[in-house]
């Protein structure tokens, strides 16, 4: 069985709950879709967690925001703080003893550092099986997998069901949606519910299509995505 876990941005104890409720067995996989950090209280925690994790096999996906973070760690970008809710990535490296420095990925622990530069051998950009495409954002399923874009799998969307040449139905996070979502018609698995926004921890066990919540400490009974009822863009 895989088990695939939607973004988690910085909610420690919904993920200490997911991994303790999902039935894994030695033989299975368990994907973390990316987005571990930022938003919530404790991204230190949460990678303590994925780093820790040893009950099977398991692969981590850099997300968008893991991609900010090391962009702040390698190149001092600014921005990473205020617009992508680093802050309280920071903050929780400070309460660990750890004070982050931009452009000095060495002011992070060595194991954190390899984490986010993906120098471990189960941190990769995607992840491919014979009837599934793991990815953060985005995959096209009209091209080659020479042709997708790097950048798209951390920011972008599915598209090209109009021609595709892929057979796997594409799991994805990055996107909340109010529930995992099973767009058949477009070749497609959402587990992003909203985790740090205000909604659940989410993941869906793979074929069975079993899916497991867990309740972050951010979460609002009322919470639903903000492109619910409008046209999405």
């Amino acid at each position: 069985m895989i088990y695939a876990i939607g973004d988690i941005h910085g909610e420690a104890e919904a993920l200490r709950e997911m991994l303790a409720k999902l039935p894994v067995q030695p033989s299975d996989l368990v994907i973390f879709l990316g987005d571990a950090v930022d938003r919530g209280a404790s991204s230190y925690d949460c990678v303590e967690q994925i780093l820790a994790f040893d009950r099977c096999r398991k692969v981590f996906i850099q997300g968008n925001h893991e991609e900010a973070f090391l962009m702040y760690l390698e190149e001092g970008l600014a921005e990473y703080a205020t617009g992508m809710g680093g802050q309280p990535t920071l903050d929780s490296y400070a309460a660990a003893g750890y004070r982050v420095t931009p452009g000095d990925p060495n002011s992070l622990p060595a194991s954190h550092a390899r984490f986010y530069a993906q120098m471990e051998p189960w941190t990769l950009p995607f992840y491919i099986t014979d009837r599934y495409i793991f990815t953060h954002a985005g995959w096209d399923v009209s091209l080659p997998l020479n042709r997708q874009s790097s950048g798209a799998l951390r920011w972008g969307s599915i598209k090209g069901f109009e021609d595709p040449v892929w057979t796997q139905t594409v799991v994805r996070g990055h996107v909340p949606f109010p529930k995992v979502t099973f767009a058949t018609r477009k070749q497609y698995i959402a587990v992003d519910t909203g985790c740090g926004h205000g909604g659940l921890l989410s993941a869906v066990a793979l074929p069975s299509g079993d899916t497991f919540t867990a309740r972050p400490v951010s979460y609002r009974p009322l919470w639903s995505p903000s492109w619910v009822g409008k046209a999405r863009r």
